[in-house]
């Protein structure tokens, strides 16, 4: 576990820029609720509790969460995000380039969107380096039950739709979306309420949901995997994706030529040697263009879709 001082002192800008629709991150002192760039409605830094406290014995990790809302009339439907094994926040301190763009484009397309930062709070940097057995930061126990947290958070929120909120995650933050929207009657979607309403992953690892024959999605799932991916190999996936009683739900597809973290903008495909879960310790990171562009469709399509927009 490494103390982290990146969910203290980050913060979050976008720079949109005109007619290109690319964004570039920028450093902005925000103090409760600001106005984070041109064509970026608004970014509120809140704090939320998980739904954690049969794990503490006690009080509720109290998370902390990036939130941007949409210009328009409200009541605007919600995408939950989840980030990968690396954290919310890059290395220079500041929201990871990939969040920033996910989140600045489905702000713009009409889409409320919370960030939440599931290593901060617990004084944990990053795990990618940290074997699945000495991680205290867990996909399938504290980072669903996060995930759980935002969607009740989100619920009381008088701008947002409550029966329009989805899920989206990369990496661990995608093996979390598995494991929060495929508990059934032990999760929301047990409640009077109900779960999420669709959910995204990118490059999840499937092995965890693949062991459980139970385990399906709690409705429409999108599953983004890399065929060349050497980090979360996509056979997992694939088989958990045609097996009766899921692939009815899930809607798969298998980019033949990318490898992990192909939709991150503008990172050049490279290699990483500190990995504790891939085979070996080292595997392939980086942008592939076509699998990015087609990704970026299909999501927008499917939300706008299950949730409106």
């Amino acid at each position: 576990m490494k103390a982290s001082a990146r969910g203290r002192a980050a913060v979050l800008g976008a720079v949109l820029c005109a007619g290109a629709g690319l964004i570039g991150v920028g450093e902005l002192v925000l103090t409760g609720t600001a106005q984070a760039a041109v064509g970026v409605h608004a970014e509120e830094i809140v704090r939320f509790p998980s739904i954690d406290g049969d794990l503490t014995g006690g009080a509720p990790t109290m998370l902390s969460g990036r939130l941007l809302r949409p210009a328009g009339n409200s009541p605007h439907p919600a995408v939950v995000m989840l980030h990968g094994c690396g954290g919310l926040y890059a290395r220079n301190g500041r929201v990871s380039p990939r969040h920033v763009w996910w989140a600045t484009h489905l702000q713009r397309q009409g889409f409320e969107v919370l960030m939440v930062d599931s290593f901060g709070p617990r004084d944990v940097e990053e795990v990618c380096t940290t074997a699945l057995k000495d991680r205290t930061v867990r996909a399938t126990v504290e980072r669903k039950r996060d995930a759980w947290g935002a969607l009740a958070f989100l619920r009381k929120r008088p701008e947002v739709d409550h029966d329009r909120i989805g899920l989206i995650g990369w990496s661990q933050g995608a093996s979390s979306v598995l494991a929060a929207y495929g508990a059934g009657e032990e999760g929301p979607a047990g409640t009077e309420e109900g779960g999420f309403r669709a959910a995204a992953a990118f490059y999840p690892g499937c092995k965890a949901s693949l062991s459980n024959e139970d385990w399906q999605p709690d409705g429409p799932l999108l599953l983004l995997v890399g065929g060349k991916d050497d980090w979360t190999p996509p056979e997992s996936c694939i088989e958990l994706a045609g097996r009766d009683g899921v692939k009815e739900k899930v809607d798969l597809v298998v980019y033949p030529d990318a490898y992990h973290g192909f939709d991150s903008p503008d990172a050049p495909v490279r290699k990483r040697k500190d990995l504790a879960t891939a085979p070996g310790g080292t595997a392939h990171f980086g942008t592939d263009e076509d699998a990015r562009s087609d990704a970026i469709r299909r999501v927008m399509d499917f939300f706008k879709e299950k949730l409106g927009g």
